[in-house]
């Protein structure tokens, strides 16, 4: 995906980081039209999950992102934007493994 300048977000990089959920929604962010990445990589309806592709609201920088995924913190609020309990469960994992050191002590 990176070649294509596409990332996952949501629940498809949550398995990779917490290796605790199984992606029921693939998430895909990309600054370029949506319609395009769709076209280029055939995708269709599919019955037993849903693809999503979003426009990437964010200028991406390719040299920080080390991988395809988006970051931690974007996959953790697209897990509790689901309000799906499995994601709930995930995002707080994914909280306490990648983003509590960010927390501040005021």
């Amino acid at each position: 995906m990176k070649k294509e300048n596409a990332y996952w977000g949501g629940e498809v990089p949550a398995q990779f980081l917490t290796d605790f959920l199984k992606p029921q929604i693939v998430t895909i962010y990309t600054p370029k039209p949506p319609g395009k990445l769709i076209l280029m990589n055939r995708l269709k309806k599919d019955p037993y999950g849903d693809i999503e592709v979003l426009r990437a609201f964010w200028r991406i920088n390719t040299k920080v992102l080390q991988s395809n995924i988006v970051h931690p913190l974007l996959i953790y609020a697209d897990l509790l934007a689901t309000c799906d309990l499995r994601n709930l469960e995930t995002a707080r994992i994914i909280y306490e493994k990648k983003l509590s050191k960010f927390d501040r002590e005021d």
